[in-house]
């Protein structure tokens, strides 16, 4: 497949390839301490019929599991709420409770709700030209030839080694056929939240289900190198868009994957009743747009809270020393981003 990136690209369709089943984590507004903050009111599980039976079996079980939860039940007499982190943590362990003893789970965050496609594959300000897509193997054994010690080409014969050295391009910031999974979902819940913003973009996490006996379709583990660190400290993996062939692109044989969703809905309570909640009422702001963003950023900002209290930091992930460096330097940029808050306090726009 590595002469033919541009057609892969233009043929490639996540629908298509990838058969997924939502589940829908639906935020709206309310208000703690003077802070407009999230609240979770309901997880909604995906009603499409699926072309994986795992998928069919996993929605069945899901579902009085999810209902038991009883997130549609949130106040309380101290207007406690479920965090969404927690519910997220739960949905994860559940997912992997109810596989079958053949498979595992790999998992993908990302800050907002795009395509989920290989870097070599996008456009625009944070993707590339088409003529990188058809001239990509030239430029790759361009580079093996001029830094031997970092980069050796392969081509698709050997899948293996050539994802090795991919990597190491990812590494460096080059565009490859690779997508980063991980086999920590903390890990994974880390990167959808650290790279948000409030651009009107909702958050996600695929899961994806990695067979035990190696017959997986894009699933690629990599060879942990030294100069790679990266990998080993993110419990990293990929997905391999050089096994894409014509069954995956014609969706004749789809990935199955559960995603994972922010999303906000409108408050739907009714007016006359608000004064009677513990809380004592919601804040009213003709400003949608705007409450929106605020409900995802502490959304966010919580989940990063969590986290942090795991121990999972961002700066951890990166062990290699010019991208640990960059981690330090964007975190005391004189921007107040990193400023110490609870986790409902954002700062307003």
């Amino acid at each position: 497949m590595e002469d033919n990136y541009q057609i892969m690209h233009e043929q490639y369709h996540a629908e298509k390839v990838f058969d997924t089943m939502n589940v829908d984590f639906r935020l709206t507004h309310t208000e703690f301490d003077g802070h407009l903050i999230y609240l979770l009111k309901q997880i909604e599980i995906g009603n499409n019929h699926y072309q994986s039976q795992l998928l069919s079996n996993l929605q069945e079980k899901l579902r009085p599991i999810v209902q038991g939860l009883e997130v549609s039940h949130p106040y309380t007499e101290d207007h406690s709420s479920w965090s969404v982190f927690y519910a997220f943590k739960e949905i994860i362990d559940q997912v992997s409770d109810q596989l079958k003893a053949e498979y595992r789970t790999v998992y993908r965050g990302q800050p907002g709700d795009w395509e989920l496609r290989p870097t070599l594959f996008r456009t625009g300000a944070a993707g590339y030209t088409d003529d990188f897509r058809q001239n990509y193997e030239q430029i790759y054994r361009s580079v093996a030839q001029k830094f031997p010690e970092n980069v050796q080409y392969y081509t698709t014969q050997d899948l293996d080694k050539r994802a090795v050295n991919l990597a190491e391009l990812q590494h460096y910031g080059l565009g490859t056929p690779l997508v980063d999974v991980s086999a920590n979902p903390f890990i994974s819940l880390l990167f959808m939240v650290d790279g948000y913003t409030d651009q009107g973009q909702e958050p996600q996490l695929d899961i994806f289900f990695v067979r035990k006996d190696g017959k997986n379709s894009l699933y690629q583990e990599v060879v942990k190198q030294e100069q790679n660190r990266r990998i080993s400290a993110q419990q990293g993996a990929f997905l391999n868009f050089d096994k894409l062939n014509g069954d995956l692109l014609t969706g004749k044989h789809k990935i199955p994957r559960v995603c994972l969703r922010l999303q906000y809905i409108k408050n739907a309570l009714n007016p006359d009743t608000i004064e009677n909640l513990p809380d004592g009422g919601l804040p009213v702001s003709p400003d949608e747009k705007k409450i929106r963003a605020r409900v995802l950023a502490t959304a966010v900002n919580d989940i990063k809270s969590k986290l942090t209290s795991y121990y999972y930091r961002i700066e951890d992930l990166f062990p290699d020393f010019y991208m640990y460096l960059g981690v330090l330097k964007a975190r005391y940029a004189d921007t107040h981003q990193y400023e110490v808050k609870k986790w409902y306090q954002v700062s307003e726009h």
